[in-house]
C-alpha cells in the first residue's frame, strides 16, 4: 500500500479487507487461495481451498453440508493421469484406507467420480503440522518426544496387521494436532501403500523397473533397489527410524538432496553411507540417554 501511494480511502478499506481476511473465519473460507483452475466443486462437497498436490494427485479443503456438517479433504486424480497404473494406485489408496480403523490414520468417509470421470477420495480433515515441526517449534522434553513417537508406531502397527505398508512415511505424512490439550498424530497419505496378504484391487499393481516411490531421506536399501519383490513391512520401520533420528538430531540420517545427487548416487548413498550415531547430531545436552 505504501508502494503504491494509495489515498487514505481507499487504504484504509484495504486494510478492513486484509485484518478481516487474517480472522478465523475469512481464513477457513479460502479467500485468495483457490486457484481459477480449481473446481468450486466436488461431487456434493464445496471446495474452499488447496492443500497439496502430487504427482498422482490434488487435495482439497471442502465443506461437507447433508448429512452432516463438517470439512473434509478431497484427494482427486489429476487430469490426464488416465493410465492403467495410477487409476490402479488411486484405487489401490481408497481401499487400503477402507481397511484401517485407528485414531493415529484419517479415516476414509466416501469416494466418487468427477463430472470428468476422474476418481476421489473424501478422507477425515487433518488440521496439523507436520511431526518435526510441531516439535521444533514446542521443543518438548526428550520423554515427550519418544511418547509421541510411540503412538506414530501404534498406527503403522495396526497398518500392518492389515497387511497394508505406507511405504512413504516421512514427517509431512505425520500431521500432529493437539486434543484435550494433548498432541495427538495422524497418518495421512497411503498414497503408495503396498498390499501384503490382501487383494486392495482387480488391477494391475506394480513397479516399474527405473522408477522409485517414497523418500529419498526415509527410504529403505530394498525399496531403493526399485524391486517390488523385496519390500515389506521393514521399509516403514526404517523410514520410522530415520523420522526418530530427524526428531532428536533435527537433521536426517544421511542428509540427500535429490537437486545434488543423481539416482544412482542416491541408490549408493542409501546402500553404502552410514550415519553417524544421533548422539554425535543431537542439539540435546543428553547424549548418554539418546545413545
Amino acid at each position: 500500500l505504501d508502494d503504491h501511494g494509495a489515498e487514505p480511502e481507499l487504504r484504509e478499506r484495504v486494510l478492513r479487507l486484509l485484518r478481516h481476511h487474517s480472522d478465523t473465519a475469512a481464513r477457513e473460507s479460502g479467500f485468495l487461495r483457490l486457484d481459477p483452475a480449481d473446481p468450486e466443486r466436488i461431487g456434493p462437497y464445496r471446495i474452499l481451498q488447496r492443500l497439496g498436490e502430487g504427482g498422482m494427485g490434488i487435495v482439497y479443503a471442502a465443506e461437507q453440508r447433508e448429512p452432516v456438517r463438517r470439512r473434509v479433504a478431497i484427494k482427486v486424480l489429476r487430469a490426464g493421469h488416465h493410465s492403467r497404473e495410477v487409476l490402479a494406485r488411486f484405487d489401490a489408496e481408497r481401499q487400503a484406507l477402507s481397511l484401517m480403523n485407528h485414531p493415529g490414520i484419517a479415516r476414509i468417509l466416501d469416494a466418487g467420480t468427477t463430472a470428468d470421470q476422474r476418481p476421489y477420495i473424501v478422507m477425515e480433515y487433518v488440521s496439523g503440522e507436520p511431526i518435526t515441526r510441531y516439535c521444533s517449534q514446542r521443543k518438548p522434553s526428550l520423554e515427550a518426544i519418544l511418547e509421541l513417537f510411540r503412538q506414530v508406531c501404534d498406527a503403522v502397527q495396526h497398518a500392518h496387521q492389515k497387511g497394508v505398508i505406507h511405504r512413504d512415511l516421512k514427517p509431512s505424512n505425520i500431521l500432529i494436532t493437539e486434543e484435550l490439550g494433548k498432541p495427538a498424530p495422524k497418518i495421512i497419505d497411503f498414497g503408495i501403500a503396498k498390499a501384503l496378504t490382501v487383494r486392495l484391487t482387480e488391477h494391475t499393481l506394480e513397479t516399474r523397473v527405473g522408477s522409485f516411490l517414497g523418500t529419498p531421506d526415509y527410504m529403505s536399501p530394498e525399496q531403493a533397489d526399485v524391486s517390488p519383490l523385496d519390500v515389506d513391512t521393514r521399509a516403514d520401520v526404517y523410514a520410522l527410524g530415520a523420522i526418530l533420528y530427524e526428531l532428536l538430531t533435527g537433521t536426517t540420517p544421511l542428509q540427500i538432496s535429490s537437486e545434488r545427487h543423481s539416482w544412482t548416487e542416491i541408490q549408493k548413498i542409501i546402500r553404502e553411507q552410514e550415519p553417524p550415531p544421533p548422539g554425535r547430531r543431537t542439539p540435546h545436552k543428553l547424549p548418554r540417554e539418546l545413545d
